[in-house]
């Protein structure tokens, strides 16, 4: 709905229905008018809202000029979502280094996930990578040689990560392993199962580890 539909300020108005800006009312207490921000305002100069700024992310002229906090969290919001859209523009050229497939090409939603490695930049489909990591080693390998070491560079990784985006830095691969393990933090360790189990991972463990009453034991 039109924001100058929702006016909450008292407006006069002059025989031919032009409207007079309302006194006393800072410019910073003016909404901004919906109709600018989508591109095209009908009461032009004579509407009773701000008409924004424009925002070269979204395109729309949405940005308060009297409100800066309101510019910066919406800026930073746009910028982090276009961030997103070129990643994952990006994303949909990378093949899987053993199937050579383009990841995000896969028949079914479930296998169009990248496999992250945490110590090597080889790109995988979570299938592959798996199906690699669950094998049963050659006869006289360790399995950490063998199993947990990259198909390609041999570097061993102890996890993986799966992801529905490549990295293109350093950074942005961190921000992913980052945010992969504060979503595990937040479920319950299976093996530890409240104290009636034992985990295989020890303190190693990604998963919330807490006794039935709630206690923590470990967190990391």
């Amino acid at each position: 709905m039109p924001a100058w539909n929702l006016e909450s300020v008292q407006h006069d108005f002059l025989e031919d229905g032009e409207v007079i800006q309302p006194r006393n009312v800072k410019p910073a207490d003016r909404s901004i008018c919906s109709f600018a921000a989508a591109g095209s305002c009908p009461r032009g100069d004579k509407c009773p809202h701000i008409h924004g700024d424009l925002c070269a992310y979204c395109g729309k002229h949405c940005l308060h000029p009297f409100r800066p906090d309101e510019r910066d969290e919406h800026l930073k919001a746009c910028e982090k979502k276009q961030k997103n859209l070129d990643l994952l523009k990006y994303s949909q050229e990378i093949e899987c280094s053993v199937c050579l497939d383009r990841v995000l090409s896969k028949p079914t939603v479930a296998e169009r996930k990248f496999g992250l490695l945490s110590e090597c930049d080889h790109p995988f489909c979570i299938s592959c990578i798996r199906n690699w990591r669950s094998s049963s080693p050659t006869s006289g390998m360790d399995v950490n040689s063998s199993l947990r070491a990259c198909p390609i560079c041999r570097k061993l990784s102890y996890f993986v990560i799966p992801s529905v985006i490549w990295y293109s830095s350093k950074e942005e691969k961190q921000e992913i392993v980052d945010t992969y393990k504060e979503k595990l933090r937040s479920i319950d360790c299976k093996h530890f199962d409240f104290g009636n189990g034992n985990c295989p991972f020890g303190t190693s463990c990604f998963y919330k580890v807490k006794f039935l009453l709630g206690l923590f034991i470990g967190m990391l």
